[in-house]
């Protein structure tokens, strides 16, 4: 793939966890081994040993990798098709599958970018609270007749 492609999200490049190539790999890896929120991405990187070398020690959060997922997401349908490919590729020599087809796999990481953004949304519609809509529910089902 072509790296001139990817929108990074600094200017300046200073830290490795925030290049495009680190992110997009970290993406990708991710969304192959079905870890969809981002949320749960920032802390995969903070606890997972492997990982942590990987970014230097430095861990973009959530918010960062929702901007990075919506700002190179064509990048990362190519990256993560490629991932799948591969894991695909181990299954026919395994005899697990017969044959990989690429419509399919171009559909499924489609679908699994696409489930990692409702994840999110889900996950920032809990963040603003569940009280309000309940408290809403309640007023209008109690609702008086309006007095003049």
């Amino acid at each position: 793939m072509d790296r001139n492609a990817l929108r990074p999200l600094t200017s300046d490049g200073a830290q490795l966890a925030w290049q495009p190539t680190t992110l997009l790999t970290v993406l990708a890896y991710c969304y192959a081994m079905q870890i969809y929120s981002s949320a749960e991405i920032e802390v995969l990187l903070r606890q997972d040993a492997n990982l942590r070398p990987f970014c230097q020690n430095q861990f973009p959060n959530a918010r960062v990798i929702r901007r990075f997922r919506r700002e190179n997401r064509e990048s990362l349908q190519i990256c993560l098709e490629a991932a799948l490919r591969f894991v695909a590729e181990q299954k026919v020599a395994q005899g697990i599958i017969a044959r990989v087809n690429s419509a399919r796999l171009a559909e499924e990481a489609r679908r699994r970018i696409i489930t990692a953004m409702f994840t999110d949304s889900m996950d920032l519609d809990k963040d603003q609270g569940t009280d309000a809509p309940t408290d809403l529910c309640y007023l209008i089902a109690n609702r008086q007749s309006p007095a003049h």
